[in-house]
């Protein structure tokens, strides 16, 4: 690269350009730039004015005569002078200011022409411009006919560039309502600040867009490159996932998009185009070592974005040599026509990444439909398998409700008997009478859950139900020695208050039937997330290995009496309510058995 670029740099013999046949003549090899020095001393031999701050050359010319036209190579320039000399005689062709419109030009062409009226024989032209940079002049001497030729074929092949540039905004449009809308916002950002970008350095801009506007015509390039890099900032953000994969570079790209805000709005009143340069030139390094980091990543689609950033490097990079250090490029080619590859390149792999990530996108989201749908069948299914296990379970609720039904019959009569006795044989009746009512209720509510198995929630004070369970076991407890303790509560909760009674007298019942003497605590205590009803006992407690068979019916610990279901009933009338139940117990010390209710079944 260095050796092409000495090569192309260096300087050419001095000789004198004769007009070919083809009407065209390219003038690299007849331009010869002047410094100041020999350019003020040419001019003041010639009486002309001396012009700083911009480029003089001198192009010795050999023609048939006739009228010409000097293409500078240049779309714009803040000043622009143009001097014919031939016969002895030297003549302004061309002058442009600061302030002079597209209309102001002898030649309203999209590039800077001097109109030339020469006669047969050798000719000088000295020409002076001041633009942006120190690019060098590629002038061409053309006559009308071929200059219509060429711009003919030059129109076609600028506006085939920008229908495909145009032709990728749908892109765009089509994925604003995609997972990443706003990435796909700054692609069609870059899309037209390129489109701008282009039709400024090839010159149509001014011709058509702001003939009458020559200052900002000159501010544009600048103005057009920043928005362009900032519309690739916040489209690395987005396209790179910076928010959740890169949140480091994600404040570094946060920093450099306030940067090039300041500096594009600095550049409206100074002039910066060397430093937007500059700045498209670091930003574009940094671009390709995210895309790299992405490659590694394997975010989707950041090859293409890879290739993007790596042409956003080389064309910066090619204007700031060629137009910032005034290098000359390869022979018959323009400089300015590298942005237009550049920004079609560009638009295009951005554009295959845009798509690729949005198909790979629409893919996942059919996936997840179809995973959805799945999941929908397989929902459908346990529904059905719990509504034909529901019908089941009331089978057999309606079987036991029957049972219940004429069991009810004789505990009647026996209640009714030893009701009777209760005059004879006093206490002993009494408590004999309460256990019988309390199977009587327990049959009543089998029979009553069969008839309404769904019902309403309904508001619970614990401290009503205690107090109703200790005069329900307080004579049991008396009979054993025991002292049976019920702590009053202020909680309030909702649902089946028959379950849970039934879920606290099983617990109680178990209680004083296990413990051979001490006390019985029944009572509640405040939890995350809940409200705990806990019930101590200083029973012989659980080892750890048989806690979880007891919870299995018809399973009983030691020399128990009964039947080995009332944890079995407890746990499953917990799950049945929403409850938790935990067993925490020491051997030979006692045991805790705690019913938990989450905050949702509180008032």
């Amino acid at each position: 690269m260095g050796l092409l670029l000495c090569c192309c740099a260096a300087p050419t013999l001095a000789q004198v350009c004769a007009e070919p046949a083809d009407g065209q003549t390219s003038l690299r090899g007849c331009v010869h730039a002047l410094p100041d020095a020999a350019a003020a001393r040419v001019l003041n031999a010639l009486g002309l004015p001396v012009l700083t701050g911009g480029e003089w050359y001198r192009i010795d010319l050999a023609t048939a005569g006739g009228r010409y036209l000097l293409d500078i190579g240049l779309p714009d320039a803040y000043r622009v002078q143009v001097y014919q000399q031939q016969g002895g005689q030297v003549r302004s062709v061309l002058a442009l200011g600061a302030a002079s419109t597209y209309t102001d030009r002898p030649v309203q062409h999209r590039r800077l022409m001097a109109p030339l009226s020469l006669a047969p024989g050798a000719a000088t032209v000295y020409v002076y411009y001041h633009s942006h940079g120190k690019m060098l002049m590629q002038a061409r001497l053309w006559n009308a006919d071929q200059l219509n030729a060429s711009d003919t074929e030059e129109h076609l092949f600028s506006g085939l560039v920008v229908g495909i540039m145009l032709a990728m905004v749908p892109v765009a449009v089509l994925g604003l309502g995609g997972q990443r809308a706003l990435g796909y916002r700054m692609y069609g950002a870059i899309v037209l600040t390129n489109i701008l970008f282009v039709g400024q350095v090839e010159g149509y801009n001014f011709a058509f867009l702001w003939p009458g506007a020559p200052a900002w015509n000159m501010l544009a390039p600048g103005a057009l490159g920043g928005l362009s890099l900032m519309a690739h900032i916040g489209f690395a953000m987005d396209f790179m996932q910076m928010r959740t994969r890169m949140p480091q570079l994600l404040r570094w790209h946060r920093a450099l998009l306030a940067v090039c805000v300041l500096t594009v709005a600095a550049h409206l009143v100074y002039e910066l185009d060397t430093l937007l340069t500059i700045q498209m030139l670091a930003y574009s390094g940094l671009g390709c070592a995210v895309a790299f980091i992405g490659v590694r990543r394997r975010i989707e689609a950041a090859r293409f974005y890879l290739l993007g950033t790596s042409i956003l490097m080389v064309i910066p990079l090619i204007l700031f040599i060629f137009v910032v250090l005034g290098v000359q490029l390869v022979p018959f080619f323009s400089v300015l026509s590298f942005p237009k590859f550049g920004g079609l390149g560009e638009t295009l792999l951005f554009g295959a990444a845009v798509v690729s990530q949005f198909q790979k996108f629409n893919a996942r989201q059919a996936e997840s439909r179809l995973l959805r749908l799945a999941e929908a069948e397989q929902l459908l299914l346990a529904e059905q398998t719990k509504l034909a296990a529901l019908e089941q379970a009331n089978e057999r609720l309606l079987r036991l409700a029957s049972a219940s039904h004429d069991i009810a019959q004789p505990l009647a009569s026996l209640r009714l008997a030893f009701s009777a006795m209760a005059p004879q044989h006093g206490p002993i009746a009494e408590h004999i009478d309460t256990t019988l009512a309390y199977a009587q209720s327990l049959l009543k509510d089998l029979i009553e859950q069969a008839r309404q198995d769904q019902r309403l929630p309904e508001p619970i004070v614990l401290t009503s139900m205690f107090g109703q369970l200790g005069q329900a076991f307080q004579a049991e407890a008396s009979v054993k020695g025991l002292r049976l303790s019920v702590r009053a509560s202020d909680v309030r909760v909702t649902g089946s208050s028959l379950l849970l009674y039934r879920i606290l007298a099983n617990l109680l019942a178990n209680a004083v039937r296990h413990t051979p003497s001490g006390r019985i605590v029944l009572g509640t205590r405040r939890r995350p997330g809940g409200v705990e009803i806990q019930l101590f006992d200083t029973g012989p407690g659980i080892p750890a290995p048989a806690r979880e068979r007891l919870l299995q019916p018809f399973e009983q610990g030691g020399h128990s009496e009964g039947f080995g279901l009332g944890l079995f009933i407890v746990k499953n009338l917990c799950q049945q309510c929403g409850y938790a139940l935990r067993i925490a117990s020491t051997p030979g010390r006692g045991s805790c058995f705690a019913v938990f209710i989450p905050s949702t079944l509180m008032c």
